[in-house]
């Protein structure tokens, strides 16, 4: 499925988690793609859009969180219609404390972006010091980068990855405030997949503006057995008569069912687009 792509794209660099769901792939998968790293979702969404030969590694949605609109605006708005999720993955999330030094109750001072420091914000009140120097980078890769402009007792947040990259001291792990925390990722390419028969469908239905309008959608899948794994609405271009609808569900695209169901559905919506059949690694 993946020997046509030459190139991975992931969103950010320093040890993200976008780099380590592109690690699992490559295992799962047996590849490896030349990386590049883009610092934003809409950014690696465009690069794809243009570049037939890259995947691109994604967050689509948290267990805090819920769905990032973000990846899935941006996915459903590609100028190729062809590019779609070609493949997803569950990572847990894992903070950690990194440093040089081995000693953690030696740190007087934590470098880290504003998003990191309000996941961990209990650790970092309860755990280290009161008098500890917070010091504000961009993203993780400059906080491990700006270490070397500090002494033996400053840390950063990070992952296991970051410390791999970087050669840094884990310190403690899973200094995030919420513990049970997963994040969904998915890859993205103009490509195609086969069935395994453990597959997931991702579509996006444009409704009309009618009461019941999504009732009626839902019933079609009852009509038809299939299991709705997850169901989102969006505004469309800010309009609340404009409504999309984000519908995940069990099965492949080549399955029997499928033209059927998909002919249903689109004779009750103003229109539809195929985002995707995919298993998860």
């Amino acid at each position: 499925m993946f020997e046509d792509f030459n190139e991975v794209i992931c969103l950010g660099m320093g040890g993200t988690y976008s780099e380590i769901a592109k690690d699992k792939l490559f295992k799962a998968y047996d590849l490896f793609l030349y990386q590049r790293s883009l610092n934003g979702i809409k950014e690696c969404i465009d690069y794809v859009d243009e570049n037939s030969n890259a995947i691109a590694v994604l967050p689509v949605e948290t267990t805090y969180k819920g769905i990032i609109r973000e990846t899935i605006d941006n996915l459903i708005a590609t100028k190729n219609l062809n590019v779609k999720i070609l493949a997803e993955t569950i990572i847990p999330v894992n903070d950690c404390i990194l440093s040089k030094t081995t000693e953690f109750y030696s740190i007087t001072g934590l470098i880290s972006n504003p998003n990191a420091l309000a996941k961990c914000k209990t650790f970092i009140k309860e755990e280290m010091p009161r008098q500890l120097n917070v010091v504000i980078a961009e993203n993780m890769d400059e906080s491990a980068r700006m270490l070397n402009n500090y002494n033996l007792t400053y840390s950063i947040i990070g992952t296991t990855k970051t410390a791999e990259l970087y050669n840094l001291n884990i310190l403690r792990e899973h200094i995030e405030d919420f513990k049970l925390n997963n994040r969904r990722f998915i890859v993205i390419g103009d490509g195609d997949t086969k069935p395994t028969g453990h597959d997931k469908t991702s579509i996006v239905l444009f409704l009309q503006d009618r009461q019941g309008a999504l009732l009626d959608i839902v019933q079609v899948f009852v009509k038809y057995h299939i299991n709705i794994t997850q169901i989102n609405s969006k505004m469309v271009n800010n309009n609340m008569d404009e409504q999309a609808v984000f519908i995940d569900f069990d099965g492949h695209k080549d399955d029997e069912i499928y033209k059927d169901l998909m002919s249903d559905l689109t004779s009750l919506c103003k229109g539809a687009r195929f985002i995707g059949s995919y298993a998860s690694f």
